[in-house]
């Protein structure tokens, strides 16, 4: 084992459209959606330890519980099982992200950790085997584990990567109010819903935008009864300058919207951060 300590970024996922497809008979939803990945997001550091322990900081550390329950905590203890290794680690998260948002914060968070895991002590566990191990922790933890623009289906498991579509210049807006995943899905009025078509080989934001909205997020009306703070993020976005397209992100409560340069993005950011300073409101590059 590496004495020394590794250093991940867990970052923030964005669902740019996710069309609810069916359900299976166990409950779970069957999902196809386009995600991409942003520059921002969680800081995870791990170093070697003599049991394990989650230290939680950061702006939104309160969101995270920090126990067993924890998917950070959840990750470490199946990566040691399946590594047979005895579970020893100090993992530092710091908490950047809002949870509750639909950009994947806890997700990510355990993707972090089980890749880090992996490389921290030499363990060889294969991309395959670190996703099947995730796949139990949470849906999203394997796109996570991906970390790069894909398609996935199924109940998140059936992954494929996209090719050749633009860095996007985008804004994530956080309200403050976190949302129920379950809360929304029994809202959901359908969910034999029609998939995506194949994402296009789009070289701008602007064509990619164009394309995305013939697309939808079958979760953000049923967010919106939840929470019609989603619908004041919504408003608030389409009304910046130069705004492409605004979307919910995920199950919510979090909203995108894109645009064509970072400066256009940045220029919105600082639009609705002075407009509504109790939001969490942030400019990004996503791929």
């Amino acid at each position: 084992m590496s004495k020394r300590g590794v250093e991940r970024l867990a970052p923030a996922k964005i669902n740019l459209a996710l069309h609810v497809t069916g359900r299976r008979a166990d409950g779970y939803h069957l999902l196809d959606s386009i995600a991409v990945f942003a520059d921002i997001g969680d800081r995870v550091v791990i170093e070697p330890a003599d049991e394990l322990r989650i230290i939680l900081s950061g702006p939104f550390a309160a969101h995270a519980p920090g126990d067993r329950t924890d998917l950070s905590w959840r990750a470490a203890m199946a990566f040691f099982a399946k590594a047979e290794l005895h579970p020893g680690a100090t993992i530092h998260v710091e908490k950047n992200i809002p949870a509750g948002a639909g950009l994947g914060g806890g997700s990510a968070d355990a993707a972090a950790v089980l890749a880090g895991l992996n490389e921290l002590f030499s363990a060889g566990l294969s991309p395959e085997v670190l996703k099947a191990i995730g796949l139990k922790i949470g849906a999203d933890v394997p796109m996570c584990l991906e970390g790069r623009t894909l398609r996935a289906r199924g109940i998140g498991e059936d992954i494929a990567p996209v090719e050749g579509l633009p860095p996007l210049p985008m804004v994530l807006v956080w309200p403050g109010r976190t949302v129920s995943t379950a809360e929304v899905f029994s809202k959901l009025q359908r969910r034999d819903n029609p998939p995506l078509g194949e994402p296009p080989t789009a070289t701008t934001p602007t064509e990619l935008a164009a394309w995305l909205a013939g697309c939808r997020n079958d979760l953000e009306a049923p967010a919106m009864a939840v929470a019609p703070e989603i619908g004041e993020v919504l408003a608030a976005l389409r009304g910046t300058e130069n705004c492409l397209l605004a979307r919910m992100s995920g199950s919510g409560s979090a909203c995108f919207a894109l645009y064509a340069t970072r400066a256009e993005a940045d220029a919105a950011a600082e639009q609705i951060s002075a407009q509504r300073p109790g939001w969490w409101v942030a400019a990004a590059y996503a791929a």
